[in-house]
């Protein structure tokens, strides 16, 4: 397979779990919300989840750049 070929599935993979992180932390995200709009600490767990799954998505972003910037030298 070339490399731009591999490239482009790598960043089409990447995307793909960047969109269930997504979804994952807006969850957590809406559980937070709904904690302090009602008045309330929110849990420990959901900030937790939220950091995790905001940190993985934030990793995964860099790697598509990097690969992008990879891509764009192969042109």
């Amino acid at each position: 397979m070339s490399v731009t070929k591999q490239l482009k599935k790598d960043i089409a993979i990447l995307d793909a779990e960047i969109t269930a992180l997504e979804i994952k932390r807006s969850r957590s995200e809406a559980a937070i919300i709904e904690a302090l709009v009602g008045g309330e600490e929110p849990t420990i767990d959901d900030i937790k989840y939220f950091r995790k799954y905001t940190a993985e998505i934030e990793e995964k972003r860099e790697r598509i750049v990097l690969m992008q910037q990879q891509l764009d030298t192969v042109y």
